[in-house]
């Protein structure tokens, strides 16, 4: 059975955990990690790439690498908001665009609930730790209050796209929710900064003809990276796995959830 050659797009905290447990654990062969300054490599030469960066790598480097026809897991979800470039990755006729739930659970049964039919209703909440969602078009004096709040304040309340774009890298779940429900045009994401929110913690709701779904997650924070949930770099070893396994590559075995 052929052996999986696999590339990282970043070069931080979730690539760092992923190759060592890559290294340790999978029958996989890493070819490289990529960061913002570093040529990719050729489609001959690796089998998937696990984008692990932000949605300017997605924006600049995966329309690439599909063209390229090479395969991409991609992490950083919110960068789908953008209509055009998503109507480009997912239109791709050469590399495959695989998406990974990240932080979140429940969307086999949002998208179980779409294919049934155009959904009702669909909405996530997220609260997250003050601190880790300052962002850098913040007011200095929001930034400052972020840092000491004891109270919880809501910081976006709005479609889940624009939620997406406006918390980079902590509402990649907004756009996985609105991707599954096919839901762009009405999906709605509010963001809660919570001093009590010890782990972050998300909450969904798709209504549609067949049932409703609601689901309730709560991730610890990345020691490493707060703004993150240390469970996103377990969940990209999962679609890797199952990549792996669908593919025909040797993989460490068990059932692919699809």
């Amino acid at each position: 059975m052929a052996e999986l050659r696999v590339g990282f797009l970043g070069d931080g905290h979730i690539t760092s955990v992923l190759r060592a447990v890559v290294h340790d654990s999978r029958p996989h062969r890493v070819v490289g990690s990529f960061g913002r300054h570093s040529a990719l490599p050729d489609a001959a030469d690796v089998d998937v790439i696990v984008e692990a960066a932000s949605q300017q790598a997605v924006r600049e480097r995966v329309p690439g690498l599909l063209d390229a026809g090479t395969d991409v897991i991609l992490l950083s979800v919110g960068a789908l908001a953008d209509a055009a470039l998503r109507e480009r990755l997912l239109g791709s006729t050469t590399g495959r665009l695989i998406v990974c739930t990240g932080a979140i659970g429940g969307l086999d049964q949002v998208r179980a609930l779409r294919a049934a039919g155009p959904l009702s209703e669909v909405s996530i909440e997220s609260r997250k730790l003050p601190a880790s969602l300052i962002q850098p078009w913040m007011p200095e004096a929001l930034k400052v209050d972020l840092r000491t709040r004891t109270t919880e304040l809501v910081l976006a309340d709005g479609p889940a796209g624009d939620v997406a774009q406006r918390f980079p890298a902590s509402a990649n779940v907004a756009a996985s929710l609105a991707l599954a429900a096919d839901a762009w045009d009405f999906a709605t994401a509010r963001i809660v900064a919570d001093p009590d929110a010890a782990q972050t913690r998300h909450e969904i709701r798709a209504v549609g003809a067949l049932g409703e779904v609601r689901a309730v997650v709560t991730n610890t924070p990345s020691v490493d990276r707060p703004r993150s949930s240390a469970v996103v770099a377990w969940a990209a070893l999962r679609s890797l796995d199952d990549y792996a396994s669908l593919r025909g590559f040797e993989s460490p075995g068990g059932s692919a959830f699809l």
